[in-house]
């Protein structure tokens, strides 16, 4: 591929939520460029909506403005401009709003399946159009006074309200609406209805709100009032309804009645067909002018694999956005997935390395003893698989039966001969349930057997009908990434074990050799996608951040003593579980969780005598608690939430706020994995900075990284406190910020130093080989270790893996050289006698064929040595 106009060598995240604006990021900026970033990614530059869930579907018409508008924009990109830093944009093919705020579903709404933009969505137009808008009977909505038939001037037309929306009539309708209801106003209103054009609705509007504004206000009151009356005549409302293009369901009904494709499981969501050409050009317009026009230089292209044809989409999207633009996808590669060699992408965003550090950094041979001990404490362990594949089916049932029948019928309407539709859905269901991959098109091994889901379903397939076969083909590949998803978000996420790492293929490495399985994933990555992104941080399928990641890894190394800790714990408040129904609340599964969780998240400045961080943190672990029980969806069975449960955790979480002795325990005996976990940090953070790919910093995680991805946190863009705070960084010696470990700025320091390197040698770390390097020694599996080189440019980088054993005795976070005095690093003969540089320590270095790692970590626990 031909390489971009400004191809990034590191790039900042940051999400548009929680008030941050425009304006704040444009502040940010200088703070950015001193740091060492040279782009930045954002989501989402346009409006948004909730669509559920804590997620956002967004209008891509229009720029985001609650964030600014285009004045906030243009401000930000003024800034960008200034400083030479591209932006990156997200971009959401998939769905958009199945809300009236959008301007082609209230075209849908209004018109139905003669909608210019009916094309665009998928929809199964030989049923009327769904909406799940009620929470209980219509008759008792109205009752209430939740729903309303009025004219609405935002829209200029006439239409029922609800408490989440508005759909219009048809105007088809506007008689019946109106009935005998005789004015200059009403007149008006039934004449332009009657000649009203789908292709001139904006016209239609228009002259609806002339004459609504024109009328005198006798005129609107009447008019108020006789479709107040109209809402309680039933007769008169259900023939009203009838002609409508839309019913309005309940939440409970959807996956019976729905029958529009939504994203995940939002039914607020509408998906978006990206085959129909129209729609491809209007969902791109802004998004292309922007590129072309501001400091947008690219995209992240989200929810790829809920698209029809991926591979068609991201060619389309190359030919549209050129050569220049950097475009990278949200694919998270799974169960031995490669990247698709024929995406005319640059990679993906990078969350496979999220995997492949904690598959390097975790203690495999000590995963078994860590499963006896969870089984033995909380008295029974469900297979991994077996839930995996619970989960999927429990999803798809509850959250996607609309899309399975549909499934089921498109098999049907393709056989000669005909199967009973319950069994072809089942037959579905499993196939889909066994996937252990979003979809099959990256890697044709795990290819569906469709084969099979006919012999189950008794059907045969009619070989004469290539658009049943592509269209069943296309909804099954669609499926399957969307209930995939929704298992690796929720269910499956919260109960695969005892580490609750958020990385789903961590039990899928090559446990006799890690070292070895990371440096093949990374030579793998600078042969197919050098310029893809590298991840550490949050993506819809992690729960932790980055560096209570790394603590809740060192957990493996000694499952033994956390596992005679909890237990002391858990009996201590014993008498803090109730029962409910015959079951303890929490369980000893979500026991399990709470406390390692407050592990993973324990601030490393925290004191006991700091009533409102403590205060914090219990707020913090509750809402965690409480939204991973409503994601996996045990005590709630999968359906409803079950509010005792729910304060039943609550209570358990503030008795253990409530024991100082226990908080005083707890901070004593966590701290050697707080400790391990902090140098598990320094290794992740210097193997994103310099392993092929480019590094993607997520906001916030400069310095310890403890949030939750389920728990809103505040971010602080303040630029003085930012740039206060990199100058602290920069200005103090390695010693002070090695003491002031707790603080953070010693990581920030390694990023910042890394992402300077990367900045001048560009080329050398984007365009570089990939080496693995031989360590000998009794702590060889210690140590991971490689060099980049580009030309006479060298980068050798070697960083410590289990730690546990070494620094549990010690309150900072350094190596005990001793230990290290006869493990060494083999140089090939091409990289010795080169002076050198070690970039955190700025001490200087001359290659030989063996560099031992006591001498080389003297100073802090990793090396990165550069060419000087």
């Amino acid at each position: 591929m031909a390489p971009t106009q400004h191809m990034p060598t590191s790039a900042y995240r940051l999400l548009l939520r929680n008030g941050i604006t425009f304006r704040d990021v444009a502040k940010a900026v200088p703070y950015l460029t001193d740091l060492g970033i040279d782009s930045l990614s954002i989501s989402s530059a346009f409006d948004t909506a909730d669509a559920g869930s804590g997620r956002r579907s967004f209008d891509p018409t229009r720029l985001d403005e609650q964030a600014g508008g285009e004045p906030g924009f243009a401000l930000l990109d003024n800034s960008l401009r200034a400083a030479g830093i591209p932006l990156i944009i997200d971009i959401n093919p998939n769905q958009t709003p199945a809300k009236h705020s959008n301007k082609w579903w209230f075209s849908v709404l209004e018109w139905g399946p003669k909608s210019p933009f009916a094309s665009y969505f998928d929809i199964d137009w030989r049923k009327t159009l769904a909406i799940p808008a009620l929470e209980r009977p219509l008759i008792e909505e109205i009752e209430a006074g939740n729903i309303t038939i009025k004219f609405d001037s935002a829209t200029n037309t006439i239409g029922l309200t609800y408490p989440e929306g508005f759909v219009p009539l048809a105007p088809g309708s506007y008689a019946t609406a109106l009935g005998d209801l005789s004015d200059a106003l009403a007149d008006a209103f039934r004449d332009l209805a009657a000649a009203a054009k789908p292709e001139a609705a904006e016209d239609f509007r228009l002259g609806l709100g002339k004459a609504y504004h024109d009328a005198p206000i006798a005129s609107r009151l009447r008019l108020a009032g006789h479709l107040n009356g109209m809402l309680q005549d039933r007769a008169a409302r259900d023939d009203l309804l009838a002609q409508q293009h839309w019913k309005l369901i309940a939440e409970s009904d959807i996956p019976a009645a729905l029958n529009y494709r939504h994203s995940y499981d939002s039914a607020i969501s509408v998906g978006i067909d990206m085959g129909e050409p129209a729609a491809f050009s209007d969902f791109h317009r802004v998004a292309i002018d922007l590129l072309e026009n501001s400091a947008v230089s690219g995209f992240r292209v989200n929810q790829i694999d809920g698209l029809g044809n991926p591979d068609n989409y991201l060619e389309e999207l190359r030919r549209l956005a050129g050569d220049s633009a950097y475009i990278v996808t949200d694919k998270i590669l799974l169960a031995g997935e490669e990247h698709t060699p024929h995406w005319p992408v640059q990679g993906t965003a990078g969350y496979e390395f999220i995997s492949a550090v904690a598959n390097v950094l975790v203690d495999h041979a000590k995963l078994d003893e860590m499963d006896r001990l969870y089984g033995q404490s909380i008295g029974n362990v469900d297979d991994n698989h077996f839930h995996y594949r619970h989960a999927k089916s429990a999803i798809l049932h509850k959250k996607f039966g609309a899309e399975l029948r549909e499934l089921g019928d498109l098999l049907l309407a393709a056989a000669t001969k005909k199967g009973k539709g319950m069994a072809v859905r089942q037959a579905i269901s499993a196939a889909i349930a066994e996937m252990p991959v979003f979809r099959t098109y990256s890697s044709p091994k795990h290819k569906p057997d469709y084969a099979s889901i006919f012999q189950a379903g008794r059907v045969e397939w009619k070989t004469a009908s290539p658009e049943l076969v592509q269209a069943f083909d296309r909804r099954f590949q669609q499926l399957s990434a969307a209930v995939m998803a929704q298992a690796v978000e929720e269910s499956y996420r919260y109960d695969r074990g005892p580490l609750a790492v958020d990385d789903m293929t961590l039990r899928m490495a090559t446990a006799d050799d890690p070292v070895g399985a990371f440096h093949r994933q990374m030579a793998n990555k600078a042969a197919a996608a050098p310029h893809g992104m590298v991840a550490t941080s949050f993506s819809y399928a992690t729960k932790f951040g980055e560096d209570a990641r790394m603590r809740l890894l060192a957990l493996s190394e000694a499952p033994s003593l956390w596992a005679e800790n909890l237990s002391d714990w858990r009996s201590r408040h014993a008498d803090s579980i109730i029962r409910m129904e015959n079951k303890p609340a929490p369980g000893p599964e979500t026991e399990w969780l709470i406390y390692q969780t407050l592990m993973a998240i324990w601030p490393a400045t925290l004191h006991l005598d700091d009533q409102a961080g403590l205060d914090t943190l219990e707020n913090t672990l509750s809402q965690f608690i409480i939204r991973a029980g409503r994601e996996a969806r045990k005590e709630a069975f999968w359906t409803e939430i079950n509010k005792p449960y729910e304060q039943a955790l609550t209570r358990y979480v503030q008795n253990l706020f409530h024991d100082r002795s226990f908080l005083a325990d707890f901070a004593e005996k966590t701290r050697p994995f707080r400790v391990a976990g902090a140098i598990n940090s320094f290794s992740q953070t210097v193997l994103k900075t310099t392993t092929p790919g480019i590094p993607l910093v997520h906001i916030g995680s400069e310095s310890w990284d403890l949030a939750l991805s389920n728990v809103v946190a505040p971010i602080d863009l303040e630029p003085s406190a930012l740039r206060d705070r990199l100058r602290y960084v920069n200005d103090s010696p390695l010693s002070n910020l090695l003491s002031d470990w707790h603080s953070g700025a010693i990581k920030q320091r390694i990023l910042g130093k890394h992402l300077e390197l990367r900045r001048r040698e560009r080329s050398l770390f984007l365009e570089g080989s990939y080496t693995p390097l031989e360590v000998s020694g009794p702590m060889a599996d210690h140590v991971i270790a490689f060099a980049r080189s580009k030309g006479k440019r060298h980068c050798i980088v070697a960083v410590p893996r289990l730690p546990f054993d070494a620094v549990s005795k010690y309150q900072d976070p350094f190596m005990p050289l001793p230990d290290w005095q006869n493990t060494a690093l083999a140089i090939p003969d091409r990289l010795t006698g080169i002076e050198m540089r070690n970039v955190i320590t700025d001490a200087s270095i001359t290659t030989r064929a063996k560099l031992k790692v006591a001498n080389l970590m003297r100073d802090f626990s990793t090396v990165t040595l550069v060419s000087k």
